[in-house]
């Protein structure tokens, strides 16, 4: 963090959030069972979380990067705007390069009036001088809830006036990161996978280690799964686990 008397620039006021989601059979496989059950349940738990982005304050619009076309239409159909992943690189993670092009995406759609598609609640009272900033939330965090996604953004918007270049949450473990935030794309010190909460503080990053517990339980294992459900997942979550055969159990 920067010193007490370092000089303070502005916050940030509302935020567009990148929601990068793999989709697929292939998703979440340390849950282990049915692969098309885990890929369903996956979908359940990013259209929660995108439900808790987009009806909280302060969010301008939400950006899910996906190549899955059924990933695709349904976050579309839930407000999201879209972004297609450009091609892989070798030199880069796939969620690394995600991250990057929903970033640089949400950049492009500031230079565009806004309309009603893939925004959130806080718009309407966003001054002509507002500063956008960008955040990027993975979404495998069921138990999310709208309040604390704007506690997040507001503690970040702080971090960022009192001189942070960036700003994180960590997961509950400590090590992941849950949510990445700063002024710009070119400001996101983007370096996601194992370990990647302390990657990102030493590239800078403010260490926000808040007391959000939905946001910060991420899942992974089925005992990620058992805790978040004992938080209280979303509507989508809980009828994918209720119409699957996903038992916690293991």
């Amino acid at each position: 963090m920067p010193a007490p008397d370092a000089p303070r620039t502005p916050g940030v006021h509302r935020w567009d959030v990148v929601l990068p989601v793999k989709g697929g059979h292939a998703a979440k496989s340390r849950l282990g069972g049915d692969a098309a059950l885990r890929g369903r349940l996956a979908l359940a738990m990013a259209l929660d979380c995108l439900d808790a982005v987009l009806a909280a304050p302060d969010v301008a619009r939400a950006l899910v990067v996906t190549d899955d076309p059924a990933v695709a239409a349904a976050v579309a159909a839930g407000g999201a705007r879209v972004v297609a992943p450009g091609p892989a690189s070798a030199r880069a993670s796939a969620l690394d390069e995600a991250v990057r092009d929903g970033a640089r995406a949400a950049e492009r759609c500031r230079a565009v009036p806004r309309d009603d598609a893939g925004g959130g609640a806080a718009s309407a009272g966003a001054g002509a001088g507002a500063v956008t900033g960008v955040a990027v939330l993975l979404p495998d965090v069921p138990a999310l809830r709208a309040e604390e996604v704007g506690a997040a953004l507001a503690a970040a918007s702080e971090a960022l006036a009192a001189g942070a270049s960036a700003a994180l949450v960590p997961d509950a473990a400590g090590r992941g990161t849950a949510l990445l935030a700063a002024r710009t794309a070119a400001d996101l010190p983007v370096a996601y996978g194992e370990g990647s909460a302390g990657r990102h503080a030493r590239a800078g990053a403010a260490v926000l280690d808040l007391a959000l517990p939905g946001l910060r339980r991420d899942v992974d294992t089925r005992a990620d799964l058992r805790e978040a459900v004992a938080l209280g997942v979303g509507p989508r979550t809980a009828d994918a686990l209720a119409q699957g055969r996903l038992h916690l159990a293991g």
